[in-house]
C-alpha cells in the first residue's frame, strides 16, 4: 500500500516536474522566436521605411531642379535680348553683346547651371555662358552641333534631361564635365524645321553633392545612393566616375526595371555580398532613385541582440529547471490544499472582476499601464476583457449634462448607480455593432473602447453607424433614466500605445459642448471650423459692454454680448473659455466703476456669479447666467443712478469754473481725472446740462473774457493767456459767434460806453 502511495506521489511529482518544465521551455522559445521575428521585421521596416524617405527627398529635389531647369529655359525663351539674338539674321555686335550679357547675367548667378547656350540657325551661330560666340564649326560643344544639325531627322526631347559628358572650353581645369542637358527648340512656325535654340546645361555635381548631404545626414554607414534611368543608365552616384555607367545586367537593376510598383525593397547580391537595396521611381523623370545598403550593417545589431537574448533565455530556462524542480517537491504533497485554495482565489476574483477591470483600463485610457501585447494579452484573459488590444480599437466619449444638478439631486452611491444603468445601456447598444468595454473613468465621464477588428469601416461609414449608435445611447438615456448625455466621437486607436493620446484628443473635442450644447454628439470634422489664426479677443467690445453697464444700458450690454459670442464663432474652446474667464474678472474689477456706493452687495452678487458661472456647460447657460448679472447690476445701479450723474456733473462744472485758465482743460483731461471713459462722461454731461463739456467750457471762459475786457485794461494777449485761450483765427470766430460781434467790434463799443459814462458824469 505504501508503495502504491509512494508510486503516486512520484507520478504526481514527475508529471509537475515534466510540466513546468515543458511549459517554462516553450515560453521561452516563443519569446524567443517572436523576439527574433520581431527585432528582424522591425529592422528591415525601419531601414526600408528611412532608406525609401531620403529617396523621396531625393527624388523630389531631382524633380525640383528639373522644374528650375525647364523654368529657366522657358524664361529665356521670353527674354527680347535673347530672342533678338535667336532671331537675328545679320551679324549685329550690339544685338550679340547685349544677347551675352543678358545670358551671362541670368546664368552665372545660379550655380546648379554649368553653362547655356543659343543657337541662331540662320547665322548658324553659339552663344554661350560663361564665354562668348562661335561659329558651329567651332564651338566646343561639338556634340551639342551634330545633335542640333540632325534634330529636323531624329526627334529631339525637348525639355528633357539627357546625361552627357561635355568638352570645356580652352583653359579650363577639366576637359570633362558630366552635365543634364535640356533643349528647348523654336518650331513656331509649325513644322518639324525650328529657328533656334536654347540649351541648358546643369551641373551634374549639383545634384551629387545634394544626395550626398541628404545620405550623410539620414542613412546609415555603408549606404550608397545612385539615381538610374529607365534603360538602367547611371544618372547620378557619389563617385563622378559612374556616370553614364550602364548597370542594367545587374540581377537587382533588372528586377527594378521590370517592376511596376513606383518603390521597393530586394535582396540580392553585389560585388559577393548581401545588399539590400530600396528604391523609388519617378513618374515625371523616368528615373529610379536607388539606396544600396550592406546586409551586414543593416542586421549586425539584430544578429547582436539575437545572442544576447539566447543567453538570456538560456539564463532563464536553467533557473526555470532549477526553480520547476524546487516548486515541484513543494507542490505535490498539499495538492489538495492547493486546489481548494486556487478555488477560493477564483471565486473571489470573479466577484472582483468588474471593479479590476475597470481600474486597470482606467489606467491603461490615463497611460498610467504600458503593457508588452503578451502581457496585454494575458490581462485580456485574466479580466475577460471583451476587446483585443492588437486590433484596431476606436474610443468615444460619454458625458452626463448639468452635472451641477445631477450633483445636487443625487447621493454619492444613487450616482454610482445611474452611471453604472448608463454604462450597461451603452455597452448593450453598442454590442449589436461591436465588442467594447464601457469604462468609468470619473467625475461625469464614461469611455466606451470598441474593438474595430483587423478590418474597419471607411472613416465615413464608421461615424456614420457610430453616430446611430450614440443617438440610441441618448434616447434610452432621456426615456429610462430622465438623464440627457453628450457624446464625442474619437479617433481609430491602431495600437494599445495610443490610447491615451486618443483619449485626450476625444476629451478636448468633448469641450466643445461648450458651443455645441447639451445632448450634442461632436465628431473630428467639427474642429475643422476652428480658426485660432483669425481670433483676437474683443477689448472694444468688452470696453463698450462695462461702458453701457456704466450708462445703465442693459439690452445694449446684452447684444454686445451676443456680439462678443458670435466673433468667437470659429474660435477653440481654450480660446472660448479664457475669453469668459477674462471677460468675468473683467466685469468683476469694474464692478466699483459700474455701480458706487453698493460695495457689499455688488462683493455679494459678483461672488455668487464667479462660482456659480465655473460649472456652466453651455454658452446658452453663460449667456443666461451673464444677462442675470446685468440685470442685477443695472438694478443696483438704477437706485444710485441719479445721484451718480449729479456728484459727476457738479464736480466737473466745479473743475471747469476752477482750472478755466489752464489750455489743456478738456472733456479727456475731465475725464483722466475722474477715472471714467470721455465717451460716457460726454454723453452724461450734455444729458444733464444740455451743452457738451466743450462748449460749457467755452462758455466759462467767454463770461471772464468779458469781465476782463469790461473790468480792466489788460491787453488781449494777457486777457487770453488768464482765459486759458490760444490766439487763433478759431478764437475770433468763437468770440464772435458767443457775442454776435467781433473783438475788434467789442473793444470799440466798451470804449465808447465807458466815454458815454464819463462825459455824462
Amino acid at each position: 500500500m505504501n508503495s502504491v502511495v509512494s508510486r503516486r506521489k512520484i507520478s504526481i511529482y514527475k508529471k509537475l516536474l515534466i510540466s513546468f518544465i515543458a511549459i517554462i521551455t516553450s515560453l521561452i522559445l516563443a519569446l524567443s522566436s517572436l523576439l527574433y521575428y520581431n527585432y528582424t521585421t522591425s529592422t528591415s521596416a525601419m531601414v526600408k521605411g528611412m532608406n525609401e524617405n531620403i529617396l523621396s527627398k531625393i527624388s523630389y529635389s531631382s524633380v525640383y531642379m528639373d522644374n528650375l531647369a525647364k523654368n529657366f529655359c522657358k524664361s529665356l525663351s521670353l527674354n527680347n535680348y535673347i530672342i533678338a539674338f535667336a532671331n537675328s539674321n545679320n551679324e549685329d555686335i550690339l544685338t550679340f553683346g547685349n544677347a551675352i550679357r543678358t545670358l551671362d547675367a541670368l546664368t552665372i548667378p545660379n550655380t546648379y547651371i554649368h553653362s547655356a547656350y543659343i543657337y541662331n540657325r540662320k547665322l548658324d551661330t553659339f552663344i554661350s555662358a560663361p564665354g562668348t560666340f562661335y561659329y558651329s564649326s567651332e564651338f566646343f560643344d561639338q556634340e551639342i552641333v551634330q545633335a542640333l544639325h540632325v534634330a529636323e531627322q531624329k526627334k529631339l526631347p525637348i525639355l528633357y534631361p539627357i546625361p552627357r559628358k561635355i568638352t570645356n572650353p580652352n583653359g579650363t581645369q577639366t576637359k570633362l564635365t558630366n552635365v543634364y542637358t535640356y533643349i528647348l527648340l523654336d518650331t513656331s512656325d509649325n513644322q518639324a524645321n525650328f529657328n533656334n535654340a536654347i540649351v541648358l546645361n546643369v551641373d551634374a555635381d549639383w545634384l551629387r553633392l545634394t544626395i550626398t548631404s541628404l545620405d550623410n545626414k539620414m542613412s546609415s554607414d555603408g549606404n550608397e545612393i545612385m539615381v538610374v534611368d529607365d534603360k538602367g543608365v547611371v544618372i547620378s552616384e557619389s563617385s563622378p566616375d559612374m556616370f553614364m555607367e550602364n548597370i542594367a545586367d545587374q540581377n537587382y537593376m533588372h528586377q527594378i526595371l521590370s517592376s511596376t510598383a513606383p518603390s521597393g525593397t530586394i535582396i540580392d547580391q553585389l560585388h559577393q555580398k548581401k545588399v539590400l537595396v530600396s528604391y523609388v521611381s519617378s513618374e515625371i523623370l523616368r528615373w529610379k532613385f536607388l539606396s544600396i545598403t550592406p546586409y551586414e550593417t543593416v542586421f549586425s545589431a539584430v544578429r547582436r541582440n539575437t545572442y544576447i537574448t539566447l543567453l538570456f533565455c538560456l539564463i532563464v530556462l536553467l533557473l526555470g529547471v532549477f526553480f520547476a524542480f524546487l516548486a515541484s517537491r513543494k507542490l505535490y504533497q498539499p495538492i489538495g490544499a492547493l486546489i481548494n485554495k486556487t478555488n477560493d482565489l477564483e471565486t473571489m476574483q470573479r466577484d472582483n472582476t468588474p471593479v479590476l477591470k475597470n481600474d486597470f483600463l482606467k489606467k491603461v485610457i490615463n497611460g498610467h499601464v504600458i503593457l508588452s501585447s503578451e502581457r496585454m494579452a494575458a490581462k485580456e484573459q485574466e479580466l475577460l476583457i471583451n476587446l483585443n488590444f492588437r486590433n484596431k480599437l476606436f474610443l468615444y466619449l460619454l458625458k452626463i449634462d448639468y452635472y451641477q444638478d445631477f450633483v445636487a439631486k443625487y447621493t454619492d452611491k444613487d450616482r454610482s448607480i445611474y452611471k453604472y444603468a448608463i454604462a450597461n445601456v451603452a455597452g448593450e447598444v453598442t454590442s449589436q455593432h461591436y465588442s467594447n468595454e464601457v469604462i468609468d473613468i470619473g467625475a461625469d465621464q464614461l469611455v466606451v473602447l470598441v474593438d474595430l477588428t483587423d478590418s474597419p469601416d471607411p472613416p465615413d461609414i464608421l461615424y456614420e453607424t457610430f453616430e446611430s449608435i450614440v443617438a440610441d445611447i441618448q434616447s434610452h438615456s432621456h426615456q429610462y433614466f430622465d438623464l440627457s448625455l453628450s457624446a464625442s466621437l474619437g479617433y481609430v486607436v491602431d495600437s494599445a500605445e495610443h490610447i491615451k493620446q486618443v483619449y485626450e484628443e476625444t476629451l478636448g473635442l468633448s469641450m466643445y459642448r461648450l458651443k455645441y450644447g447639451h445632448s450634442s454628439i461632436l465628431t473630428p470634422t467639427l474642429l475643422q471650423e476652428v480658426n485660432d489664426v483669425a481670433f483676437m479677443f474683443p477689448a472694444a467690445k468688452e470696453k463698450q459692454l462695462i461702458d453701457a453697464l456704466k450708462l445703465g444700458n442693459g439690452e445694449t450690454a446684452k447684444e454686445l454680448y451676443r456680439d462678443m459670442i458670435r466673433t468667437m464663432e470659429h474660435a477653440s474652446y481654450g480660446n472660448i473659455i479664457n475669453s469668459i474667464i477674462y471677460l468675468s474678472y473683467s466685469l468683476h474689477t469694474s464692478m466699483n466703476q459700474i455701480v458706487e456706493g453698493s460695495q457689499s452687495k455688488l462683493n455679494s452678487i459678483s461672488i455668487d456669479f464667479l462660482k456659480h458661472v465655473t460649472g456652466l456647460e453651455t454658452l446658452d447657460e453663460l449667456e443666461r447666467s451673464f444677462f442675470s448679472l446685468f440685470d442685477d447690476i443695472i438694478h443696483l445701479k438704477e437706485g444710485a443712478k441719479d445721484k451718480k450723474k449729479n456728484e459727476i456733473v457738479s464736480t466737473v462744472v466745479d473743475m471747469i469754473q476752477n482750472m478755466f485758465p489752464d489750455k489743456n482743460l478738456s472733456l479727456s483731461s475731465c475725464a483722466d481725472a475722474l477715472s471714467i471713459s470721455s465717451v460716457y462722461l460726454g454723453k452724461l454731461f450734455r444729458t444733464s446740462t444740455g451743452k457738451s463739456v466743450a462748449e460749457y467750457i467755452t462758455t466759462v471762459r467767454m463770461e471772464h473774457m468779458k469781465h476782463y475786457l469790461e473790468q480792466t485794461n489788460l491787453p488781449i494777449n494777457d486777457i487770453l493767456e488768464k482765459c486759458g485761450i490760444e490766439k487763433s483765427n478759431y478764437f475770433y470766430t468763437t468770440f464772435k459767434k458767443h457775442f454776435g460781434v467781433s473783438l475788434t467790434e467789442y473793444r470799440l463799443k466798451d470804449v465808447k460806453v465807458n466815454q458815454d459814462r464819463n462825459t455824462s458824469i
